[in-house]
């Protein structure tokens, strides 16, 4: 699994039954919070997601670790700043 632009979790390779049904149900929390989040600051879910996409993938990623470029692409991180949503704040 690896970090998706839009704030989800998505699969660079193709996962087992068991590692596809952890990351629906982490990606249902996720939108949930994203939900909560957009109702507090006026926000759309959408918008909510996109920043902490760019968020987590610009701070939480570390070398080694797979990312999803704005065109779809899989990554890996390298010592480089990665490659971030053009809509990023």
């Amino acid at each position: 699994m690896a970090l998706q632009p839009d704030g989800y979790l998505g699969f660079a390779t193709t996962p087992s039954p068991a590692t596809r049904a952890l990351v629906e149900d982490i990606n249902i929390k996720r939108k949930a919070a994203y939900s909560k989040e957009a109702l507090t600051n006026g926000a759309t879910v959408e918008e909510m997601a996109l920043r902490s996409g760019c968020r987590l993938i610009a701070e939480r990623t570390v070398a080694g670790e797979k990312y999803q470029t704005p065109s779809g692409q899989w990554k890996t991180r390298d010592g480089s700043t990665p490659e971030l949503d053009p809509r990023c704040p």
